[in-house]
């Protein structure tokens, strides 16, 4: 592989699946991916084709994805870098709005419930007063019993 080949493929990406390289670097012998676009390349570098032409070829045939790194012009940064900042705000804001909306404020203690809970503390207070503190205490204590 020629050096002028290297430096077209490695702008394009390599999409066999076994790596993450580009088709200028794919390691891989054989690669399924690489090695047909290394041949175009070659091919169409010999019938006088300028890089950039070869470039545009190939992500005309397979898409933006043909491309190692995300075109720098366009609106695809933009939306790449603020959409998910937009979506998080977005997020944000509905989930404000529905906490906001649904909140309800807390309904007062009958006599009934008041009384479970202090029935409920007392006996917390007692077994808490009556354990013993440690585990030798507590060896001790039930041998006594």
């Amino acid at each position: 592989m020629s050096g002028n080949v290297t430096r077209v493929g490695n702008k394009l990406a390599c999409r066999c699946g076994g790596c993450r390289n580009t088709v200028g670097n794919c390691p891989m012998l054989r690669c399924d991916s690489a090695d047909p676009i290394r041949r175009r390349i070659y091919q169409m570098q010999q019938k006088g084709m300028s890089d950039s032409a070869i470039i545009d070829t190939i992500v005309r045939e397979e898409g933006i994805v043909a491309l190692a790194s995300p075109p720098t012009r366009g609106l695809g940064p933009v939306i790449t870098w603020v959409m998910p900042a937009i979506v998080l705000a977005v997020g944000f804001v509905i989930y404000y709005w529905y906490v906001r909306r649904n909140r309800k404020a807390p309904e007062p203690l009958t006599p009934v419930d008041e009384a479970a809970i202090e029935r409920f503390r007392a006996q917390i207070d007692r077994e808490l007063d009556d354990s013993p503190d440690t585990p030798s205490e507590r060896k001790r204590d039930s041998e006594r019993k």
